[in-house]
C-alpha cells in the first residue's frame, strides 16, 4: 500500500510541476506577444499618419513631440523588414 501511495504522490507532483511550467510559459508568451502586437499597431498608425493628409503637419513638428515621433519612426523602421 505504501508503494502505491508514493507512486500516486509522485504523479501528482509531476502534474503540479507541469501545470506551473505551463502557466509560466503562457504568461511569458502572452506578455511578449501583447507587446509585439501593440508595437505593430503603433507602427501601423504612425505610418498611416505619415502617409495621409496630416503628413505635412508631421513634417513641420518641432521640439520634443517631433523628436519623440522621429524616435518611434526609427524604432519602427529597425523593427520592420526592408521592402524591395
Amino acid at each position: 500500500m505504501g508503494f502505491l501511495k508514493r507512486t500516486v504522490t509522485a504523479k501528482v507532483w509531476e502534474l503540479a510541476i507541469l501545470l506551473v511550467a505551463a502557466i509560466v510559459f503562457a504568461t511569458v508568451y502572452r506578455v511578449y506577444f501583447s507587446r509585439a502586437v501593440t508595437l505593430t499597431q503603433v507602427c501601423e498608425r504612425l505610418e498611416a499618419i505619415q502617409n495621409d493628409e496630416t503628413a505635412d503637419m508631421f513634417d513641420k513638428l518641432t521640439g520634443d513631440a517631433a523628436q519623440s515621433l522621429r524616435d518611434m519612426n526609427r524604432l519602427c523602421q529597425v523593427r520592420r523588414p526592408m521592402r524591395s
